[in-house]
């Protein structure tokens, strides 16, 4: 009896040394599993921030690339050396109108219609610029374009290098500087028609 006694002391000893590891086993288990989510949601919170910094960083530099492109845009808005030369037309016209004068007898009146139309044609001008900026209602360019061919030209170059209004648009500029040249044509004629006895009554009493 005290064998049999014995024995089951030592059978006992055996099965809880083994219950306990093997508990050690199932917790040292659990905590791998529940360990291994942790690294990965630590993983893909990691990834998050890099992607979020990757993205602001692409973002940052596309806006900085658009304002650089806006700076680029502004500034050839003035018209650089092609509106430094285009002031040659108005000492060419002073020339030419001196030359009416001293020559060819020209009244006083053709002085005051330019100064007057040059005046209407830069508040145009003015007016649409401050339109443009507030996405308003924009003056036609057929408008303005009569308006140099009507004597205010010279206004109107003024306003287009003064404000940095309608430098940039080919079309716009070919159709202004056609009308230059036309009104200037037509000044010359009538200076030689006067020359020639012929005033602006007699033309009007003609038609």
């Amino acid at each position: 009896m005290a064998a049999a006694g014995k024995e089951g002391r030592e059978g006992g000893k055996t099965k809880a040394a083994a219950a306990g590891a093997s508990g050690r086993g199932k917790a040292a288990g659990g905590s791998s599993v529940r360990a291994a989510p942790a690294r990965g949601s630590a993983g893909k919170g990691d990834g998050a921030s890099r992607g979020g910094a990757k993205t602001a960083g692409r973002g940052a530099a596309a806006k900085g690339d658009f304002v650089k492109r806006g700076g680029r845009a502004d500034a050839g808005q003035g018209g650089g050396a092609s509106g430094a030369w285009s002031y040659l037309a108005l000492p060419v016209f002073a020339l030419l109108y001196l030359v009416a004068v001293l020559k060819w007898k020209l009244d006083q009146w053709p002085a005051a219609v330019y100064g007057v139309a040059s005046v209407l044609a830069f508040i145009f001008y003015a007016i649409d610029k401050s339109a443009a900026r507030s996405e308003r209602w924009r003056t036609p360019e057929s408008t303005l374009l009569l308006l140099g061919l009507a004597c205010g030209w010279p206004g109107a170059l003024l306003a287009q290098q003064w404000l940095r209004h309608k430098t940039v648009k080919t079309s716009f500029q070919l159709m202004f500087w056609a009308t230059v040249l036309l009104n200037m044509a037509a000044f010359a004629a009538y200076a030689r028609l006067q020359a020639g006895g012929v005033s602006l009554g007699r033309l009007l009493a003609l038609q």
